[in-house]
């Protein structure tokens, strides 16, 4: 009988250490996500430009961020291809920034040969609370509803 009470035992340590785990990596995910997320509408609206671009080139760069505090961060810097210009400028710099890909820190996910939607932000940063997006296939049952709106909203401040 010694050897099921450890074993339930066991048992109920496991399921602590799997609640805590779930717990513990389950917050940064929901770090990136604020309590009212904002329209498409408001996103363009307070965006300077947003664009539609393939990535041609992805690396990884050290640059100083000057947002609080002037520290140095790791970020991907990615080169691109225009496709379509929605609203304003693309960068002048001919890239857009994201953090490395990680669980619960907002990134995006650059890489070669995908399409994107960017919402550029500081420092040309075009992290997921941005609006930016990745997309394959650009007549895709999501993506080409969205693509549209954009084109509707682009038409709008034109005239």
């Amino acid at each position: 009988m010694p050897s099921a009470c450890r074993l339930s035992q066991t048992l109920g340590v496991m399921k602590q250490i799997t609640a805590a785990l779930l717990i513990f990596f389950g917050l940064p995910a929901m770090a990136c996500s604020s309590l009212k997320q904002p329209t498409n509408e408001e996103l363009f609206a307070n965006a300077s430009s947003v664009f539609r671009a393939r990535v041609t080139e992805a690396k990884l760069v050290v640059i100083t961020y000057s947002s609080a505090s002037s520290k140095i961060v790791e970020v991907v810097e990615a080169r691109y291809e225009v496709k379509e210009i929605f609203k304003g400028t693309p960068p002048a710099s001919g890239v857009v920034r994201d953090l490395p890909y990680g669980p619960g820190n907002c990134s995006l996910g650059l890489l070669p040969g995908v399409e994107y939607v960017f919402y550029p932000g500081e420092q040309d940063m075009v992290l997921l609370p941005s609006g930016s997006f990745a997309f394959i296939n650009p007549d895709g049952n999501e993506v080409k509803p969205r693509l549209e709106e954009l084109r509707k909203l682009s038409g709008a401040i034109r005239k």
